[in-house]
């Protein structure tokens, strides 16, 4: 193995033990005067990779967070609707139509349910692909967690202010 400069100028008796050991001592102080200079630059690096990482860690908790809150969301949905919706008669004689997502569907109900729906006491909800009648009531809780689960409720019939046939009435027993 090579032995060092200072080792060999001290065997040479060029240098004492002393001048070695000062030039340690200053080679120690320009080290230590250099690195604060670059330290500093190093440090305003990790603080800013530190602030990145804490934004980037504050975004995936929110996303999570959001995630969690969804699935809780979807859960109760599914809660609400297990519990309240409204049992169809298997043998249903009326035909009800309404359009979802510009397609027409069709539910096969009885004369009490028709009378509910056209009121606006029930609702119809399409969740994990089926089409399910629920209470008004439980309808707009279900449409504060998940907007899109409700279908919109049927229009009022209110004649327009310039319909001539305005003052003639449609009779109920009607169907189209």
């Amino acid at each position: 193995m090579a032995i060092s400069l200072q080792d060999q100028l001290l065997k040479a008796g060029i240098a004492n033990k002393q001048q070695a050991k000062k030039a340690k001592q200053q080679k120690k102080k320009e080290k230590k005067g250099q690195a604060p200079a670059d330290t500093g630059d190093q440090q305003a690096a990790l603080e800013a990779a530190r602030k990145a990482k804490a934004e980037k860690d504050r975004e995936l908790n929110r996303q999570r967070e959001a995630e969690q809150a969804q699935k809780a969301a979807t859960a109760e949905v599914r809660q609400l609707l297990n519990q309240h919706a409204v049992r169809l008669p298997a043998n249903g004689e009326t035909r009800y139509n309404f359009v979802h997502e510009k397609t027409i569907k069709s539910l096969w109900i009885d004369e009490s349910l028709l009378k509910q729906l056209a009121r606006g006491q029930l609702l119809i909800a399409f969740f994990d692909g089926r089409y399910q009648v629920v209470p008004a009531e439980i309808g707009d809780r279900i449409a504060q967690r998940l907007a899109d689960v409700i279908l919109p409720r049927p229009e009022s019939e209110q004649p327009a202010e310039d319909d001539p046939y305005a003052e003639y009435q449609i009779p109920d027993d009607l169907m189209w």
